[in-house]
């Protein structure tokens, strides 16, 4: 279902069974922060008044002051991390947070196919495994990524870093449409399936930026559940003006607006742009008094907190202007 700027909430019910690990995110809602405390941040001049500002947060007890503060994305990494496997530990299906900790694997998954030891914290897929594809050894990677290369014999080891990307972006994205149809919530599976949306146009407009014929390596990244033939019409179309049409619903809006930007801005933007509507829709999920939406939600809230503290510190570590910073904050609902 593509969904329109006058889109209609799907349905959502009320599950006893999720009643206890939804009192905590009740209590955990309460700590998200406002969007003036990161405007607050931005307008700050020293790192000590940055410091005690952040006391009393979700991630004060990762900081003390003698961490380096050239560290704080680790960190914030870090505290998501934590919070996210704690909150999947109380819920009756593990599929909320699944949806944000597989993440991690497919960095570590690209990583190993360059080479490079892994340097995200494991999700749901055991180091062990993902130390193996430094060697090759595919064999015990997800379906979404293993049943594809034996499918079509595709040598992962023989492609170029970009081609790589592109195949592993693929593989993700179908790992993430298959976790939501492991939940029966309406609501989740369509703010999975924009998420899904908004990666593959950008994903494939990054690729078109380098340089590329999306005709010729659009088949790495397929197939991608119901948006495989969206994205075939996008790889013969190789003027991204010409793309918002195709897309249509919120997405095509938000892809027509980002278009206006300045070139360097446009990809930045759009994902921005798909980021804030989904984080808008998932806050839906607090009309609910138990379930596996009001899980979903508040990681959703909880990963755009932590992206949020990433930009504006290590923006004023950066000495990043403020007029820059700001309107690159992402959605806060409250």
């Amino acid at each position: 279902m593509r969904l329109s700027a006058g889109y209609m909430i799907p349905f959502i019910k009320n599950r006893p069974d999720w009643g206890f690990v939804c009192g905590r995110i009740s209590a955990l809602e309460g700590r998200l922060l406002p969007r003036e405390f990161f405007t607050l941040i931005i307008e700050m001049h020293h790192t000590e008044d940055v410091y005690q500002h952040l006391q009393g947060t979700l991630i004060e007890d990762y900081l003390d002051p003698g961490v380096p503060w050239d560290d704080f994305s680790a960190i914030a990494d870090e505290c998501f991390y934590d919070l996210a496997t704690s909150i999947r530990a109380e819920c009756p299906s593990p599929v909320p947070a699944d949806l944000f900790l597989i993440r991690n694997d497919y960095l570590n998954i690209k990583s190993a196919l360059s080479g490079i030891d892994s340097r995200f914290l494991p999700g749901m897929i055991r180091e062990q495994i993902i130390g193996a594809v430094l060697d090759g050894d595919y064999a015990d990677l997800p379906s979404p990524f293993r049943d594809r290369i034996t499918g079509a014999g595709i040598d992962v080891g023989e492609l170029d870093e970009s081609m790589s990307d592109m195949f592993v972006d693929g593989a993700y994205l179908r790992h993430l449409l298959m976790l939501a149809d492991e939940i029966d919530s309406p609501l989740i599976r369509s703010c999975v399936q924009e998420r899904v949306l908004g990666h593959a146009v950008s994903s494939l407009w990054r690729v078109l930026r380098q340089g590329r014929d999306l005709k010729q390596v659009v088949d790495l990244f397929l197939p991608v559940g119901e948006e495989s033939p969206l994205i075939m019409d996008l790889a013969g179309a190789p003027d991204p003006a010409t793309w918002p049409e195709l897309v249509g619903g919120e997405i095509g809006d938000q892809l027509a607006r980002a278009l206006q930007m300045p070139y360097d801005d446009q990809i930045s933007t759009f994902e921005l742009k798909v980021t804030n509507f989904v984080l808008h829709l998932s806050a839906f999920a607090r009309l609910e008094t138990s379930g596996p939406e009001r899980v979903f939600a508040f990681l959703m809230a909880l990963e755009a907190e932590m992206q949020n503290l990433k930009l504006v510190v290590t923006g004023k570590i950066n000495r990043i202007s403020e007029d820059i910073l700001g309107p690159r904050l992402r959605y806060i609902y409250g």
